[in-house]
Formats: structure tokens, C-alpha cells, sequence
């Protein structure tokens, strides 16, 4: 294989005694990507069975394929670790591990809709269910930039050819997703914020008509709450719990893709590519933590009586 695909100035040593290169740099640890192989394909597991116990559509189908794709990611470093030269193991990981927080995100993105219905939809300066076709577009041109960015690298490695263009394009695809999170991040704590001060907007347009007749008078200080129906959802301790736990686990992912983008944008040889204990800690652990706090917190169990309801409004 050609090195032009290679930085000039890095003084990693990317070849073997045999002569064939090793594009990770390094020769990944066996232990620690066997372990995150376990953990993600138990998550896997336990995700999967969560989602047809609650019926759980789109949040039960971003969590599969987010873990299952984190799974054939460690699969790919696993097998690496054995020999970190065989370029489709080292493409299986890249790939894998960089499009699953993607969707990852695009499952959550999907809650917010339901708790802002289930919580008050006074609270919101949007359209529950605008929150979630916004931002679920965005993490699809996020996917589709990065999967196409992944894929000319790709090629481009087979070919011998330089991967410049197609690591530009992860990176602006990654950015896309942390700009996205940061707005995300931005509108989940307005409404946390609001809602826990007591501080409604002024009523609009997109009042549902459960809530026409009850907050006709409401202004900028009212102190309602939302629909009745799901007034035990709101008043349960464990899921006050649920809303924390929410909040942490897209800070986790957060910090996950905010890594990343650094260590794409030095480029396939520079420190934070080559140093595998940066990796472990800022992608693996961030995303194993959040992917659990899901499976601890899921949203079928703490709101499976306000499912569904934000696409309504």
C-alpha cells in the first residue's frame, strides 16, 4: 500500500516488521475492544428486547441500529488487534463507530417532542413535534456527510490514493452533528429551565385543544402544567429521575463527537488518531455510558402512557 495517503510530518511508525502498513498506528489493545464488544452487544441486546416489549418505533429503531453499529465497530478493532494491517477490519471500525451517536441522536431527538407534550407544552417556544423533524433532518444530512465522507476515504484508501477529501467531509459532517447537539442542547435546557422555574410563554397558535379551554388567560408567568392525563407521568419521582438522565446521556455523546472531530481534523497520523487511550476514554466510554443510561432510563417504561402524543401538536 502507498503511504501518500499518510501525513508527511507524523513519526508514528505505520508499518510492521513485514512491511505492511498499519493504518490505526498503533496495534489496538485486545482486552479493552473485547470488553466493548461485550458491553455494546449486551446493549445491543437489551435495546432489541426493550423495543418490542414497549412497542417502541423510531427511538427502538435508532437505539438498534446506534448499538449495533457500535458492536460491528469493536468487532472490526477486536479482530485488528490481532493484525492492525488488514484494511477492511480497520474500514469495518471507522465507519461503525463514527455513524452510531449519529443515530444515537436522532432517537433522542425524538423524545423531546413527547416530553414537552407530557410536561407542558407552555413551556416551549416550539412545536413539540417541530423539535423533532428538525433536528432529526439535520442528523440525516449529519449521516449522510459523514457515510459519505467514511466511504471515499475508504475508497480511497484501497485505491492507494489520498484520503483528504474524504476526511474533510467526516469532519464537516461530525461539526454538523455537534453544531446540531449544541442547538439541541440549547432548546432541551430553555424548556428544563423553564418548566422547572414555572415560567410559561405566552399561548400561540399551536395550543393543543386539550389545552385551549383550561389556559386561555395564560401569560408569561402562568403556572400550569400540561395535559391532566398525564399528570402522574410529571408527578412520579423516577421520572423526574428520567429527565436528568436524558440530559446526561446527550452531554456524554456530546463530548464523544466533539473528540472526534478534533482527532479527524489532524489528520489519519496525528496524536489524538495514533493514541489509543484518548479513543477508549472520549468515543468508547461516552458512548457505552450514554447507550446504558438509556437502557436504565427507557423512555417506553418511564413514559409509556405519553408515547406518541407530541405527534399530535
Amino acid at each position: 500500500m502507498s503511504s501518500d495517503y499518510l501525513s508527511s510530518n507524523s513519526s508514528t511508525n505505520v508499518t510492521t516488521p513485514s512491511g505492511n502498513y498499519n493504518v490505526y498506528g498503533y496495534t489496538p489493545l485486545k482486552a479493552p475492544n473485547l470488553a466493548a464488544l461485550i458491553v455494546f452487544a449486551i446493549a445491543w441486546a437489551a435495546h432489541t428486547g426493550l423495543a418490542i416489549f414497549y412497542q417502541q418505533i423510531w427511538f427502538g429503531v435508532c437505539m438498534f441500529v446506534a448499538a449495533g453499529l457500535e458492536t460491528a465497530g469493536y468487532i472490526g478493532r477486536f479482530l485488528s488487534s490481532s493484525d492492525p494491517t488488514i484494511l477492511n477490519d480497520f474500514l469495518v471500525q471507522i465507519i461503525c463507530l463514527t455513524l452510531g451517536p449519529a443515530f444515537f441522536m436522532a432517537g433522542t431527538y425524538y423524545l423531546l417532542a413527547e416530553i414537552v407534550v407530557i410536561w407542558g407544552i407552555e413551556y416551549s417556544r416550539f412545536k413539540p413535534w417541530t423539535y423533532s423533524k428538525v433536528f432529526i433532518a439535520l442528523d440525516l444530512v449529519s449521516i449522510v456527510l459523514q457515510a459519505l465522507g467514511g466511504g471515499m476515504a475508504a475508497t480511497a484508501l484501497v485505491q492507494n490514493k489520498n484520503v483528504n477529501t474524504g476526511t474533510q467531509i467526516m469532519v464537516a459532517g461530525l461539526a454538523f452533528q455537534v453544531l446540531a447537539t449544541s442547538i439541541f442542547m440549547l432548546c432541551w435546557l430553555d424548556f428544563y429551565r423553564r418548566r422547572r422555574n414555572r415560567r410559561a410563554l405566552r399561548l400561540s397558535s399551536y395550543v393543543p385543544d386539550y389545552q385551549e379551554n383550561d389556559m386561555s388567560g395564560a401569560s408569561e408567568t402562568a403556572n400550569v402544567d400540561g395535559p391532566e392525563k398525564f399528570a402522574h407521568i410529571r408527578n412520579a419521582k423516577k421520572t423526574n429521575l428520567f429527565l436528568f438522565a436524558f440530559g446526561v446521556s446527550i452531554i456524554f455523546v456530546f463530548v464523544r463527537s466533539v473528540y472526534r472531530v478534533g482527532e479527524l481534523s489532524v489528520g489519519w497520523t496525528g496524536y489524538l488518531m495514533t493514541q489509543e487511550g484518548y479513543f477508549l476514554v472520549l468515543d468508547c466510554l461516552m458512548v457505552a455510558i450514554a447507550i446504558w443510561i438509556m437502557v436504565a432510563f427507557y423512555p417506553g417504561h418511564f413514559l409509556k402512557f405519553g408515547l406518541g402524543a407530541g405527534r399530535r401538536v
